[in-house]
């Protein structure tokens, strides 16, 4: 499967609206100490702006990173964490709802991860690390808490079978490398792309910026010609 170009993403965002949805992030009191050190579960912050001010991440100096329950969130600045994390509730459901908008048009599967039976019209979802999950009854959702980093994993494999044969790029999109010039390419998956980098070593700087490499994997697959074959080579 090919990543759906932008210019159809309004369209489905919209319609997206009146599906259920129901954030996984739990009580998050207990993450409130910028010193203590919590693991990340799932994908790094996948968007280039502040949650809360909307100001592009990075035009006030380094972003400041907060995990909550093994979510990560940046901020612009650390003002905007304790306006965030006034009602957890809210924000993460604004959140969650761009993360909705963003990965459904390009989601991998048509059936449950968890009992692999067929995904209603209308999927419950969640979103679990930053990434969306479309499962067939809300009691899924339990099974898939009680073994996250399982479930994460059946889904980065679902993207990388889906999206790997129609890969737009042909060139590490950290490194600029040709693919395959060091070895076996390494893939990656980040809100619901697969990321196809030259090395391991390429992961760190794909996870200090990702929303700029994941526009650079958007733009490759919109402008790639609908009637290219999957070789590459013009007929």
């Amino acid at each position: 499967m090919s990543l759906i170009p932008s210019a159809f993403l309004t369209a489905a965002a919209t319609a997206l609206l009146c599906v259920p949805m129901a954030a996984q992030h739990g009580d998050h009191h207990g993450h409130q100490n910028p010193a203590a050190k919590v693991a990340r579960t799932g994908d790094p912050y996948p968007f280039e702006t502040c949650p809360v001010s909307g100001k592009k991440l990075g035009a006030m100096g380094d972003p400041e990173v907060k995990v909550y329950d093994g979510r990560e969130v940046r901020f612009c600045c650390g003002g905007c964490t304790g306006k965030f994390e006034k009602d957890l509730d809210a924000s993460f459901a604004k959140l969650d709802q761009k993360i909705l908008a963003d990965q459904r048009p390009i989601y991998p599967l048509t059936k449950s991860v968890v009992s692999g039976e067929k995904l209603p019209e209308k999927p419950v979802s969640m979103v679990l690390g930053n990434r969306l999950i479309l499962v067939a009854t809300a009691k899924e959702k339990a099974t898939i808490l009680k073994a996250p980093e399982k479930y994460l994993k059946l889904l980065d494999d679902a993207v990388k079978a889906a999206q790997g044969k129609d890969y737009p790029l042909k060139k590490c999109v950290v490194s600029d490398e040709p693919l395959g010039s060091m070895g076996k390419a390494k893939d990656v998956v980040v809100a619901g792309r697969l990321i196809r980098l030259c090395c391991a070593s390429c992961t760190k700087k794909l996870e200090k910026t990702p929303a700029a490499f994941l526009a650079t994997i958007d733009k490759a697959a919109a402008d790639k010609s609908p009637e290219e074959p999957r070789d590459g080579k013009k007929e």
